[in-house]
Formats: structure tokens, C-alpha cells, sequence
């Protein structure tokens, strides 16, 4: 049985399930809840979670004691679980989206990772060629035309990893990832998917 630091289990009833099937919970969404566990949960974890042995999990516990904000435990986690449910490869993929969007690189990523990294978000269906205020103003990604501009002009507004700056900047297929996507990112953490 699972817990969380509440005392509360994993299930479908709690809707908190985390499923061992990669289409029901990808290995990036598992990778994410991992990396952003708890401190006073991942040392436990580790031990329940993984073939480590108790001497490997002790010299973990010690670095991450000397320096939590590093997250060697959290990612250790990960790296283990995932590798053991989904494989290799899978791991190697859900650390690659999750440090591309960290960094903000998204042109690095192909449309399936794309797909896995914003599941859940609203995606915009779009089959024109659009000014970049246009689009901004239509899709509700900002409130005015105003608004769009100085969002533009501040360097806040992302294309695929590339900050904008032009008002004049057009948004068509060319502009797509894998001739599908659109990602529009404004400011730090907030993402907008374009789908022609």
C-alpha cells in the first residue's frame, strides 16, 4: 500500500491513481509526480519503490540530508521506477521533455513528446495564416490587442523556444513543429498549443 504524507493511499476512488500502464500515465506524468514528491516522502519511497540496495539508499539519504534543493533523491526515484516499469528509453524520454520545458527549448521536441508534455491542455484547432497579435487576441491568450503588444514588445511571448518581438510576426505552417504544432508560451510557465 502507498501513502502520500497525509496517510492518504493511491486509487482511482482517492483520484490520485497513478497507473502502471504508459497510456494511462505516461512516463513524463510519472516522472513529474516523482520529481515533485515530497522530501519527507522520498527517502520511504525509494525503499518501497525500487531494488536499490539499503547501503545505495543510505548514501542518498545522506546527500540529499547535505543538500535537498538538488533533488539527487527525487531524481533517483525516477529514474528507477520508470526504468524498471516503462524501460530505458521511456525514462530517457520523459527527462528530455521535462528538461526542455524547463529550459524552454521546445523546437527540440518532436510532436509525439509534444502531445505527452501538454496532455490536458487546451489545444487550438487553426488551419489560417495569423499575425502574432491576432492570434494572441483570438485564442484568449491575452485580453487586447493592447495587451498582446506589450507582452510582445517585453520579450514575454515565446513561438517553439523563440522569444518574439516583431508585432508583424506571422503564425502559419510554416512556423509548426513536425508540421503540426504551434507552442506558445507566455511568460515563465504558462503554454498555449496550436494544432494545424
Amino acid at each position: 500500500l502507498v501513502t502520500d504524507s497525509n496517510g492518504v493511499k493511491f486509487g482511482k476512488t482517492e483520484g490520485n491513481a497513478l497507473w502502471l500502464d504508459k497510456n494511462k500515465t505516461s512516463s513524463y506524468e510519472l516522472y513529474q509526480y516523482l520529481i515533485n514528491l515530497e522530501d519527507s516522502m522520498i527517502i520511504e519511497y525509494l525503499k518501497k519503490l525500487t531494488f536499490l540496495s539499503k547501503e545505495e539508499i543510505e548514501e542518498i539519504e545522506k546527500r540529499h540530508n547535505e543538500n535537498p534543493g538538488l533533488r539527487e533523491a527525487h531524481k533517483i526515484l525516477a529514474r528507477e521506477v520508470i526504468t524498471d516499469i516503462h524501460g530505458k528509453e521511456e525514462y530517457e524520454k520523459a527527462e528530455k521533455i521535462s528538461q526542455v520545458l524547463f529550459s524552454g527549448k521546445v523546437n527540440e521536441l518532436t510532436s509525439n513528446e509534444i502531445e505527452i508534455a501538454f496532455k490536458g491542455f487546451p489545444v487550438y484547432n487553426i488551419n489560417e495564416r495569423l499575425n502574432i497579435v491576432d492570434i494572441l487576441v483570438k485564442y484568449e491568450i491575452c485580453s487586447s490587442k493592447r495587451e498582446a503588444r506589450e507582452f510582445i514588445t517585453t520579450g514575454s511571448i515565446s513561438i517553439n523556444g523563440n522569444k518574439i518581438t516583431e508585432l508583424d510576426y506571422i503564425i502559419d505552417n510554416n512556423t509548426t513543429i513536425d508540421s503540426k504544432y504551434v507552442v506558445i508560451r507566455k511568460g515563465k510557465k504558462k503554454y498555449f498549443i496550436l494544432k494545424y
